[in-house]
């Protein structure tokens, strides 16, 4: 009984202990990111867009698809930013909007990585047989356009008076998407397996599983989180476009959708600023927090790049000083 109390205590200690580890780990990332001003700028865009988005769930002012406002009205005490050639008011259309073009990118960014995560660092510690018949799936992958095959399906669809929802959208831009980030992973582990004490591990008997887990993926970390982020904006790139394009479902209410109503009804031309500016600001700021995310990235993973970027710092600091 006492064997097994020890046992038990033994087992709690050692997960908190790999918990503590984690938790240093992530607060030491942190640390590094949030010492690099664009990943910092990137983070806080991020977040306030986020924040935006779920708040877009609970408060929108008016319902979004509904015609309830005189049309191409700009912006007023009413209406901030208008109301669109078809009587919708724009703010509560990019209100709504922004969660689903999230959870979308999301969802593509994390299945997708999850994916090329898997398959790549299988094929890079696999065997040479499996290794090629890996390499060979991946490059069929390589060439599948997501975005075209979304427009075939979506045409499909439309052909049987149907809409291509957000699932098929979904599936299609993940089976599209994790090829490209599997063949990063293949290399990398490639590359971080033949290091000494991975081949210490493998020389003392540590199953590959153990080694996958415990080194090869807390080695690509960085590698994976800025994979997500890349994966995550050909999510929302692809949602946008395919939405723009009109094979989509056109009754969602996304700033794709928002885009596509404002071409189709020549805001450009009619000089409806405030229909096509708002949603296409959305869109550039997202993807420009993950661009900028991906510097602070680029120093957790890369020492050099750290110490380089510490030491421009702390000349620029002493220039200031003196001035």
């Amino acid at each position: 009984m006492n064997n097994v109390n020890e046992t038990g205590v033994m087992e709690r200690s050692g997960i908190l202990s790999i918990l503590r580890g984690m938790a240093v780990k992530i607060k030491s990332s942190l640390g590094i990111l949030f010492q690099n001003g664009k990943s910092t700028l990137g983070f806080f865009i991020l977040l306030a867009i986020g924040i935006f988005a779920i708040s877009g769930l609970f408060l929108t002012p008016y319902n979004p698809n509904a015609y309830i406002f005189r049309k191409s009205l700009p912006p007023n005490s009413v209406n901030i930013l208008g109301t669109t050639g078809y009587g919708q008011d724009v703010f509560s259309q990019l209100f709504a909007g922004a969660a689903p073009t999230l959870m979308i990118g999301f969802a593509v960014g994390i299945i997708g990585t999850l994916i090329s995560v898997f398959v790549g660092v299988l094929s890079g510690f696999a065997s040479k047989r499996l290794n090629d018949l890996i390499n060979s799936i991946v490059n069929i992958f390589l060439v599948v356009p997501g975005v075209l095959l979304i427009m075939l399906f979506g045409t499909y669809f439309l052909g049987l008076k149907q809409n291509l929802g957000y699932l098929p959208t979904v599936l299609i831009l993940i089976i599209t998407g994790w090829a490209f980030g599997a063949r990063t992973f293949r290399s990398v582990t490639l590359s971080v397996s033949k290091r000494d004490y991975i081949l210490s591990s493998i020389l003392i008997g540590e199953s590959r599983i153990s080694i996958i887990f415990r080194q090869i993926i807390k080695a690509i970390m960085p590698v994976i989180v800025s994979n997500f982020f890349f994966t995550a904006m050909y999510g929302v790139m692809g949602l946008t476009f395919v939405e723009y394009l009109g094979v989509g479902n056109l009754s969602q209410v996304n700033w794709g959708t928002m885009l596509y109503w404002a071409i189709n009804d020549e805001a450009y031309l009619t000089g409806q600023w405030w229909w096509i500016l708002p949603p296409s600001l959305m869109i550039s700021a997202l993807m420009f927090s993950f661009i900028l995310l991906n510097f602070g990235l680029d120093e957790i993973a890369n020492p050099s790049l750290r110490m380089y970027n510490k030491k421009k710092r702390k000349v620029k600091d002493a220039a200031n000083s003196e001035n």
